[in-house]
């Protein structure tokens, strides 16, 4: 006698990856005027009038909402936001490593014992060493105002009678 199988199905997973959307040629030039920096506005006048667009700015408005709500172009200038950001941030990190290793080899290499402390100085200030970083801390005490009152006092006479 043949077993029969359990008919097993994955929860969850009927929902089949977005399909990329083709973009016509002027969308595709909608998205590129805003990846460079333009207006909504400005790039559906660019994209979609050729410099001969005869548009109320209201229509202009309207459509190039449009267009920004539809899915592909949203997330291909979604896409293009997030790549400046992982750009700008490696950029940043690189800046940072160069600088720390530079402050190194001061510290290490300084002709003078001044610009050696100075070196240290500032390499005790990077965050992660945070050597030299003042610490405020800030400690809430929920008094009523009778019980800050006392307090007050009680630190007053304090002073009062150690002088």
């Amino acid at each position: 006698m043949k077993e029969k199988r359990p008919d097993l199905r994955l929860v969850g997973g009927d929902k089949k990856p977005a399909k990329k959307r083709k973009l016509t040629a002027k969308q595709e030039r909608f998205v590129a005027e805003m990846i460079k920096g333009a207006t909504q506005a400005d790039a559906y006048r660019t994209a979609y009038g050729d410099g001969k667009l005869k548009m109320k700015p209201s229509a202009v408005y309207t459509e190039a909402g449009r267009l920004m709500g539809h899915p592909e172009i949203a997330r291909r200038i979604l896409a293009h936001q997030a790549s400046v950001e992982r750009s700008a941030v490696s950029s940043a990190l690189s800046k940072r490593r160069w600088i720390v290793e530079r402050l190194e080899h001061e510290a290490e290499h300084a002709q003078s014992d001044a610009g050696r402390v100075r070196a240290l100085e500032l390499l005790g200030k990077v965050t992660e060493v945070a050597l030299f970083t003042d610490r405020v801390e800030q400690v809430d005490n929920d008094l009523s105002p009778d019980q800050l009152r006392d307090e007050l006092e009680q630190r007053l006479l304090k002073l009062v009678g150690d002088s």
